[in-house]
């Protein structure tokens, strides 16, 4: 698919007309927002269709069925209002050309449907198109895209709706990737949308957190306020160890420095004469 590209059609080459509708099969179906659905029900029963959908005729001497190329949400608007035809534009194209084309129609739209243009990126990637090509078409990242199909991959559609949102940084949606458990991520997701924790904090607390959940302690009903209260708990008790290991450290060195002193002692070395698994310690040594 690496050397596909977004064909341009002119006026002449255009062939439009009027499909049945239960001739028309939709090849990659997405999800709704009900509420722009709704609207554009009540747009096309008042003003009528502003634009054609399109389909493929490429597998149509085959099955029967026309291949939806894009326009979904008008096909599905004039079923819901009992309408037997549609206005189309008729295309015989390859499978690799026509989810090009569903993707610049879905790059077209002043709201596009986030999550139908992620699987359709992620669709393309599949079938061998790299993130330097897809950059190029969607005007986008490399680094984006790869960050956008390892968020598909894992099924993580809010993050994705997050990031084309503005809430979420790419950075910040593979960080949150990173913790497999699913109370941990909503918690970061959640925390990080009311404006409670910055990007550099996600680190140490999905550590802290997924230390919790080994433990078998649950994070279902974690807050800011409960992390920020663990944390602090555990900043002292890292204080209190570090403080217990540096006395440890220092009586350690005193008695080394004892011992040394002891073997330079020449009637100590008189009275342990024959005593065997005396600690000796190396004069030159260091502790």
């Amino acid at each position: 698919m690496s050397k596909s590209k977004i064909v341009v059609r002119s006026i002449k080459e255009r062939r439009f007309t009027q499909v049945p509708i239960d001739k028309i099969e939709v090849i990659n179906p997405r999800a709704r927002d009900e509420e722009h659905f709704k609207e554009m029900v009540r747009s096309i029963a008042e003003l009528g269709l502003q634009n054609p959908i399109c389909v493929n005729e490429r597998r149509f001497k085959k099955t029967g069925k026309y291949d939806l190329v894009y326009g979904e949400g008008r096909l599905e608007a004039f079923q819901q209002l009992s309408k037997t035809h549609i206005e189309a534009e008729v295309v015989n194209i390859g499978e690799d050309q026509a989810l090009l084309e569903g993707l610049a129609e879905n790059l077209t739209r002043a709201k596009k449907n986030v999550i139908h243009f992620a699987k359709l990126i992620l669709q393309m990637h599949e079938r061998g198109m790299n993130y330097n090509e897809l950059a190029k078409i969607t005007g986008k990242s490399a680094r984006t895209m790869n960050d956008y199909i390892a968020l598909m991959q894992k099924g993580e559609e809010r993050l994705i709706r997050g990031v084309e949102e503005g809430i979420f940084s790419t950075t910040f949606a593979m960080k949150v990737i990173e913790s497999t458990d699913g109370d941990i991520q909503n918690f970061l997701m959640n925390a990080h949308m009311q404006g409670e924790i910055a990007l550099r904090h996600v680190g140490s607390i999905t550590k802290l957190l997924n230390e919790r959940a080994k433990k078998g302690l649950p994070n279902t009903d974690m807050t800011i306020k409960k992390w920020q209260a663990i944390a602090k708990k555990k900043t002292e008790e890292n204080k209190i160890f570090v403080a217990e290991a540096k006395v440890k450290q220092n009586d350690a060195i005193h008695l080394k420095e004892c011992l040394r002193t002891l073997w330079k002692d020449e009637e100590f070395i008189k009275m342990t004469d024959g005593l065997k698994d005396l600690p000796k310690p190396e004069l030159k040594g260091k502790y």
